[in-house]
């Protein structure tokens, strides 16, 4: 499916740094693969992971109070589920938002839940090790 997001809000997410905030923190880049991901997902005994933020959904910027809001609704979704997580966040040089690194949660769901928090992507790691840019839109 071709994403119709403007080519340089895409460009934008494919060089961030996804950033799992583990000990010591884990750096995933869309297409790159690495092992290290690959470790993590099995330690956990799980097959896949998304990347999912609920800040600046349609990547439109919001107050940080407003982000917070919406992260703290992202959690009690993924709690009610019963998912397994891990506190992420995406980083460019002048940019910050904060996101779960979601274990367990099959492609579908993944999709689902990005879009009812009105993202236009998300970040879809399997046991290649190798972070996918998912586009909603």
């Amino acid at each position: 499916m071709k994403s119709s997001l403007d080519p340089e809000l895409l460009r934008a997410y494919q060089i961030t740094d996804y950033i799992v905030s583990d000990d010591p923190p884990l750096t995933l880049n869309i297409g790159v693969g690495n092992d290290d991901a690959r470790i993590l997902l099995a330690s956990f005994g799980v097959e896949t992971a998304a990347f999912v933020t609920a800040w600046n959904p349609g990547s439109e910027v919001l107050t940080e109070d407003e982000n917070d809001d919406n992260q703290a609704e992202l959690l009690s979704e993924i709690e009610l589920r019963r998912l397994n997580y891990l506190v992420a966040y995406g980083e460019r040089a002048d940019w910050r938002e904060y996101s779960y690194l979601i274990l367990g949660i099959d492609r579908e769901d993944a999709s689902a839940l990005a879009h009812q928090f009105g993202q236009n992507a998300y970040v879809w790691v399997d046991l290649t090790g190798i972070p996918e840019l998912v586009t909603i839109v």
